[in-house]
C-alpha cells in the first residue's frame, strides 16, 4: 500500500484523526495495565514452581540427557586400596569385582577401564606384570 503524503492530507482531518487516537488511549491504557497484572500473576507462579531445593526444568536437547553420579563416600583409588590390600598380583577385572564387593557404586558402562586407569595412574598401586597390580610398599 502507497504511503499518503502528509501535504495532502487537511489540517481538519488531522485535528479529527489526532481526536480519535486520543479518545482511545484510555482503553489502550487499560489494556495495558491489565495485560501487566496478568504477567505479574505468571512470573509468581514460576516463582512458586522454581522454590528451593527443586531442581529447575531445563529444555532437553535431543539426544542427550545429564547423568546422574552415583555419591560413594570414598574415592576409587581408596576403595581399591582397601580391596587390594595384602593381595598380589591382582588382575584389573578382580579388582573391580572387589571393589564393588565392597560397597562402591558405579553408573559406568565400563567401570574395567577406570579402575585400569586409577591403577595405572596412581603411585599407591605397583604393577608386578600385564595387567596385574598390587598395593605398593
Amino acid at each position: 500500500m502507497p504511503r499518503l503524503s502528509l501535504a495532502r492530507v487537511s489540517t481538519e482531518a488531522l485535528k479529527g484523526e489526532l481526536l480519535r487516537r486520543l479518545e482511545a488511549l484510555p482503553k489502550l491504557i487499560a489494556q495495558r495495565d491489565e495485560l501487566s497484572r496478568q504477567i505479574a500473576e505468571l512470573e509468581a507462579l514460576a516463582a512458586v514452581e522454581e522454590a528451593p531445593g527443586r531442581p529447575r526444568a531445563r529444555a532437553a536437547r535431543k539426544g542427550t540427557r545429564k547423568a546422574i553420579r552415583a555419591k560413594n563416600p570414598v574415592t576409587l583409588s581408596e576403595a581399591l586400596g582397601k580391596a587390594l590390600k595384602g593381595k598380589e598380583n591382582t588382575s584389573i577385572a578382580e579388582a573391580a569385582e572387589a571393589v564393588l564387593a565392597s560397597g562402591y557404586k558405579s553408573k559406568s558402562k565400563d567401570f574395567s577401564n577406570l579402575v585400569a586407569m586409577t591403577l595405572s595412574k596412581d603411585k599407591r598401586f605397583e604393577r608386578t606384570g600385564r595387567g596385574q597390580y598390587r598395593v605398593s610398599g
